[in-house]
This record gives structure tokens, C-alpha cells and sequence, in this order.
């Protein structure tokens, strides 16, 4: 299978020369927007391979193509790159197709609702034209490696596209295990006041095919008192280590910081409370960083062919419960989805495999 890896390098000696790159390129964006919305009634009998060329011959000027149905695209985006027109196209195609999509959802339920005698006040999807997406810079037609931490990138800059030497942040390729990943087109990515390239990494890996009766299995008990419960099996069921994960002092803090949210917001109301929640989504975001590296070092370390874990996606608080408000409480803050996600992914790159079970 393949497996991928995304690397973010922050720009360090340019920064709001980019604005008006992203700003050009949204404004092309909403243009084939509008234009695939008006020329195309059907979308769903058309494939990318079909629309990139077919939106081409409506907008670009050419000596084949003299006078296109909407040519005031080359004057208003002039010299517009190739690779960032088709790449608009391609994304527009996609967002037009997903709003006929939840039109036509839209429409079925105000008929089943009518049918059904019920009021329906939900209203219709609208096509949104103003977006705010960041362009990738395709090898060799707007982006040129000269080393390991710097560049050259075409961008638009005084009314002209011209091509600009910038330098980012390298990575240890060694120590991320990327170095003989196959290295795609960075994207440029908007974070705060500050520019990033994010390189994404290619490679196929082999999932671990140990016959069944060889295989050791790492079960994952995901809980609330621990964090995880790890058990390492063989194929007659015998337990060959246990380890339990924990993060006490994060918990702790999690609960204090939530406790103080909703004090605030019992004394004045809703409150967006930014500070609060930046400090709740840090301490969940370590929780589940934590759990999972140790999860798979653990797995790794008893030379496991498989992680499985409970199903626990119809888990609700049972009826009844002594401390049910508080259970609800805690799990209303448990990423247990989060966890799952992040070993499934570590897992895949190690070679092994990932399941959920019903039980153990």
C-alpha cells in the first residue's frame, strides 16, 4: 500500500510578498467556478480528464482557440500560469460537483418531509465563489529546488509572474524516516502571519502477511482511568506483556482548564474564550500524541504483526450510571478516534496492520 507524509518547512526570508499569489489565484478560483456552474448542467457524467480541457477551450486564448466564449480571462489574469489554471480548474470542478450534490440531497429531503407531512425549514445549499485555498508549485514550471533549504518559485509580484529565490527551514529527512521517499510539489500554506511549504512524501510499503498461527497481536483497551491498556498476544491467547499508558498531570490540568471554562460561561453566558480552548485542544492534542507513540513503541518492541482495538463507536453513557454527569463529562473530551487514527497511521508505516474488533 502507499503511505504518506507531509514535512512543513517555514519560509524565512519572504513573507507577504506571497498575498498576492494566494490573493490572483482564488480570484481565477471563483471565475471557473462561475463559469463550469453556467456551461455545464450535468457534471456528474463528466471525469477530471475531460473538464481540464473542455473549461480550457472556454477561457484561454490560443492559436487554435482564437476567440473563447470568456476571454476576458487572459486580460484579467494575464500570463497565468498553465499549472495553476488547470489546478484551479480541477478544483472548481470539484466544488461545483459537491454543491449539486447537496442540492440534489437538499431536494429529496424537502420531499420526504412533505410527503411526511413535517415542516422542513432547512435552507438550500448556495454555491460559494470566494474561497480562500493556497496554490501547490508544480516542479520545473513554478518551483526549482537549488539545494536542501532553498528555492526558486514563480509568483506574482508588481503585475508580472517572476520567479523569486526563497529559503525555508530544511528537515532531517534521516530522522523523519523520509530520506528515500519520493519527494512531491510543495504547497504553499498560510499559517498565522508566516508562509510554509509542505512537502509531501511518497512510498509503498509491504503490510506484514505472518501466517495466522505465527502472528503476535498487540490489543489496545482504550479507556479513561488509563489512557490505554496494551496487551501483547500470541495465537493461542497467551499474554505475553502488558504495559498500561497514562498522562495524570495532562488530565489533570484538561479537567481544571474545563472547569474553569464552564464556571466562566455559567457567570457571563457563552463566551468564545479563545485562551481556554487554545490550552484544552494543546493538553488533548499531547494526550493523544503520547498515547500513540507509546502505543506502537510497545508494539515494536515485542515484534507485533498486528494492533487491534475495540470497537468503541457506539460507546454511550449508560443509564442509570452513579457519576454518570461526570462519565459524560470525561467523555465528551476523549479522543479515542484521535488515537486510533494516529497508530493506524504510525502502524502503516512500520509494515504492520490495524484492525477493530468487537471484543477481546
Amino acid at each position: 500500500m502507499k503511505i504518506a507524509k507531509t514535512l512543513r518547512c517555514k519560509v524565512i526570508n519572504q513573507s507577504r510578498i506571497f498575498d498576492a499569489t494566494v490573493d490572483i489565484y482564488n480570484k481565477a478560483l471563483s471565475f471557473i467556478i462561475n463559469v463550469i456552474d453556467k456551461e455545464f448542467a450535468n457534471v456528474d457524467d463528466i471525469n477530471m480528464k475531460s473538464i481540464v480541457p473542455a473549461v480550457e477551450k472556454l477561457i484561454h486564448t490560443t492559436k487554435s482557440n482564437p476567440l473563447p466564449k470568456y476571454r476576458e480571462f487572459n486580460s484579467r489574469f494575464y500570463k497565468f500560469p498553465s499549472y495553476f489554471r488547470r489546478a484551479a480548474i480541477a478544483s472548481a470542478f470539484g466544488k461545483v460537483k459537491s454543491f449539486r450534490s447537496n442540492s440534489q440531497n437538499w431536494e429529496l429531503e424537502q420531499a420526504q418531509s412533505f410527503l411526511e407531512g413535517k415542516k422542513f425549514t432547512q435552507k438550500p445549499p448556495r454555491l460559494q465563489l470566494e474561497h480562500k485555498e493556497f496554490p501547490v508549485f508544480y516542479r520545473g514550471n513554478m518551483f526549482e529546488r537549488t539545494s536542501d533549504n532553498t528555492a526558486q518559485i514563480k509568483i506574482f509580484h508588481k503585475n508580472d509572474w517572476v520567479w523569486i529565490d526563497v529559503e525555508f527551514k530544511g528537515q532531517d529527512l534521516h530522522k523523519r524516516g523520509v530520506w528515500e521517499w519520493k519527494e512531491s510539489s510543495p504547497k504553499l500554506v498560510k499559517v498565522g502571519k508566516k508562509y510554509f511549504l509542505n512537502f509531501t512524501y511518497e512510498h509503498k510499503v509491504t503490510l506484514t502477511k505472518t501466517k495466522l498461527k505465527d502472528q503476535k497481536i498487540c490489543a489496545i483497551d482504550l479507556g479513561i482511568t488509563n489512557s490505554a491498556v496494551c496487551s501483547v498476544m500470541d495465537s493461542t491467547g497467551t499474554v505475553l506483556a502488558r504495559k498500561f499508558i497514562n498522562q495524570p498531570k495532562e488530565k489533570d490540568r484538561l479537567y481544571t482548564m474545563t472547569n474553569k471554562l464552564r464556571k466562566a460561561q455559567v457567570i457571563s453566558g457563552w463566551i468564545s474564550a479563545p485562551y481556554f480552548w487554545r490550552r484544552i485542544n494543546g493538553i488533548q492534542k499531547h494526550i493523544v500524541n503520547n498515547t500513540s507513540y507509546e502505543i506502537v513503541k510497545f508494539a515494536r518492541e515485542h515484534n507485533c504483526d498486528v494492533i487491534v482495538f475495540k470497537y468503541l463507536d457506539k460507546m454511550k453513557t449508560p443509564k442509570g450510571y452513579y457519576g454518570a454527569k461526570k462519565l459524560r463529562f470525561k467523555l465528551h473530551y476523549w479522543r479515542k478516534k484521535g488515537i486510533q487514527n494516529k497508530v493506524t497511521q504510525a502502524a502503516h508505516y512500520l509494515g504492520m496492520q490495524k484492525y477493530k474488533c468487537l471484543s477481546f
